[in-house]
Formats: structure tokens, sequence, C-alpha cells
């Protein structure tokens, strides 16, 4: 798993305006956690979702359909959330972000964090 990288993650639930359901994300957080996560007690990755309800806006990246991501979706920045490992499904890697698609997703998440 690396930072770049869309798989099948399992939200749940759906809680009020949260994400909910098996859907796409985005895995977000830094290589290092990835490459650790088998080692360290806390299993958490930071994750962004992906919605196939598109609208334009500062805190989208439009991503179009590609190898197992079979719809063109947007990467939703202001819905960044931390999972436990385990709602991960590692079996298929859907897509990896371009560089400049990483590039934009950084950014905007920056700008929504206030970094």
């Amino acid at each position: 798993m690396r930072r770049g990288e869309i798989y099948l993650v399992n939200f749940g639930k759906r809680y009020n305006s949260e994400f909910g359901k098996i859907r796409p994300a985005l895995i977000i957080q830094n290589d290092i956690a990835n490459r650790t996560i088998d080692r360290v007690a806390f299993k958490g990755v930071s994750v962004l979702p992906l919605t196939t309800r598109l609208s334009e806006g500062r805190l989208r990246v439009r991503i179009e359909s590609r190898d197992d991501l079979h719809h063109t979706s947007d990467i939703c920045i202001n819905e960044i959330c931390t999972l436990d490992f385990s709602r991960i499904d590692l079996s298929r890697r859907l897509t990896v972000l371009t560089a400049d698609e990483l590039d934009e997703v950084s950014e905007k998440l920056r700008r929504h964090l206030s970094l």
C-alpha cells in the first residue's frame, strides 16, 4: 500500500453526512507509515473517499475512469478520515494517481487544512 494508490475501503454504515458503504478511497498518508503499519499497535490509515456524484469545487479532484476504477470519480478532499487498516481491501489496487494528480490533491489538502 502506497500513497497515491486507490483501493476499495469499507466505510461502514453511513452516519449523517459521513461517507458510508464500500467505496474507492485514496491512500493519502505517507509511505513511511504505510510500510511500518504491520509493526505498530495503532493501525490507522488516512484516506480520502471517492464519489461518482461529480461536482465542481475547490475541494474535489476529478479522476477519469481507468484501470480497475470503472467510473469517473471525484476525490473528496474535505472528507479526510483515518480508518483501521483492516477496512482496506488490498487484494486489488484500482488505480494509481499520476504525479500531477497527486500534486493537485496535496495542494488542495494543504489549502483545506490551512497548512
